[in-house]
């Protein structure tokens, strides 16, 4: 490594936070920005690799190494141009993806001796400023209209990425979705603490008024099916439902007052606003809550609760912190705020008085050999059972595929009622083509996003019937995007269009 770049980022690590005394009181931001003088000193401390392993990590094939280089020079204008040529939600998956998590900043080369590139901070603050200083031009469109019109069914993050790539290629392209706004997941499941969703509206409405147009309410599958929607408005069906399907227990008790699934709590408080949601809130939380889950989710919905009682939170999980597949630095804020961990417990039984929930009987666990996803399993360690008061638990044990489309229509079905697909992301039905968490599992925003735009490249190229002529955007975006053609700013060049 160069002696004189410095092996720490600029700024406390992983990133700025605001006084967690202060933010548990409120909804508002937690990660703080860097000033001008702050961003440019982390981007001078990107040493330009040659080979560019934080691009390689990226689903999007961000340009990462080109966005280091424009901001360290204070070129604002161009670092915006070249990481949004293959994102659309720089703000959201700025922050809203975990970089030091097998993603770009883990794959940083500065992490062999140092602190890696705080590369998220720099982008949040290259899209900051596009969004509330100065507008920027959008991707052009292909010069040439196709005539072709594409159905994309579910407005999240896959479906959002999957719309502009297949606009841009000068398909018409309409969004079908079924709730009242587009943003899927980062709409309804992540908190405004995490993600600003004036951030979220700005991105998706840049989106639209490139000319994707939408069509809010409307469920495909019910009052209009697959085969009606190809007869007779769209070329070309790509589905990125999501997930939605929660995990159903069995666990005895299951059915008592007070037990939420963390999901659709979420949903509910996100879903339109949360002073909305605090002048009706549809769930009784009291002043004990248990949350029952290590992901994501289970902690978004601990500190969520914690914000909206003040009470005792508890996060509860079957295995030990070390498995957590949850983002480390969302536990860490989470402890922070006053969220406490009981680890190596399971609910065996839910109490209630009358109907009401009061207490929970825990299972003590202990991790046995690994299971087929390669963690160890936990087990039931006997007569160590115990019991925890509460007067609520949010259900956050994992969702599968939004499976309505698939069993509604027939489409072929993989694991857990997923859509099944083939290496060309084609479903069963003919025209018919899927991505994202339907296809996959629950997945971060920006794996979503990388896979609706894989998947669009293979509606295009069946839409102009050159499917023999695949364009890999890895390859398109990471391999042939040299340090030269960086230097030499050549990046219109490259398709698409």
């Amino acid at each position: 490594m160069s002696t004189n770049v410095s092996p720490k980022r600029v700024g406390p690590f992983p990133f700025p936070k605001s006084d967690p005394s202060k933010r548990v009181k409120d909804f508002s931001e937690v990660q703080q920005p860097y000033t001008m003088e702050e961003v440019q000193d982390e981007a001078k401390r990107c040493l330009q690799c040659g080979t560019p392993v934080c691009i390689d990590a990226c689903p999007v094939q961000m340009d990462v190494r080109g966005m280091c280089e424009a901001v360290s020079r204070g070129d604002l204008s161009t670092a915006y141009k070249r990481i949004r040529d293959t994102n659309p939600l720089l703000g959201v998956t700025a922050r809203c993806c975990p970089q030091l998590q097998s993603l770009c900043e883990d794959a940083c080369v500065m992490r062999w001796d140092g602190d890696p590139i705080s590369i998220g901070m720099i982008q949040r603050f290259v899209a900051d400023w596009e969004q509330r200083e100065s507008k920027q031009p959008s991707p052009e469109q292909s010069k040439e209209q196709t005539g072709k019109r594409v159905g994309i069914i579910g407005g999240g993050p896959a479906g959002l990425a999957a719309a502009e790539l297949l606009w841009r290629y000068g398909h018409a392209v309409t969004i079908y979705e079924q709730f009242g706004n587009l943003g899927g997941t980062a709409q309804y499941g992540i908190p405004d603490f995490h993600l600003p969703k004036d951030v979220l509206s700005y991105e998706i409405q840049s989106i639209s008024e490139l000319g994707v147009a939408t069509r809010t309410g409307v469920i495909v599958g019910s009052g209009i099916s697959l085969s009606q929607l190809l007869s007779d408005e769209v070329d070309a069906v790509l589905i990125t439902a999501g997930s939605k399907d929660p995990v159903k227990l069995d666990t005895p008790g299951i059915d008592s007052q007070g037990i939420y699934d963390c999901y659709a709590f979420l949903e509910a408080v996100y879903g339109k606003s949360v002073v909305s949601y605090v002048a009706n809130p549809t769930c009784i939380l009291g002043e004990k809550i248990l949350v029952i889950g290590g992901g994501d989710s289970a902690l978004d919905g601990a500190r969520t609760a914690k914000r909206l009682t003040q009470g005792s939170v508890t996060v509860v999980y079957r295995r030990t912190e070390k498995e957590m597949p949850s983002d480390p630095i969302m536990v860490q804020e989470a402890r922070e705020e006053g969220v406490e961990f009981i680890f190596l417990a399971d609910p065996a039984e839910y109490v209630s008085s009358g109907k009401r929930l009061t207490k929970v009987r825990m299972n003590t666990m202990e991790l046995g050999p690994p299971d087929q996803t390669g963690r160890r399993s936990p087990q039931i360690v006997k007569g160590k059972d115990f019991f925890m008061d509460c007067d609520s638990v949010l259900l956050a044990v994992g969702r599968g595929p939004n499976s309505f489309l698939q069993l509604k229509e027939g489409l072929k079905t993989g694991r857990k009622n997923s859509i099944a697909v083939d290496d060309h992301f084609k479903t069963s039905m003919r025209g018919v083509f899927a991505a994202g968490d339907v296809v996959t599992g629950e997945t971060l925003v920006v794996k979503a996003m990388g896979s609706g735009r894989e998947a669009a490249q293979r509606v295009h190229e069946y839409l102009m019937n050159i499917e023999d002529q695949h364009i890999s955007l890895y390859e398109t975006y990471f391999v042939r995007r040299s340090y030269e053609m960086m230097q030499a700013d050549l990046e219109g060049a490259l398709p698409p269009p």
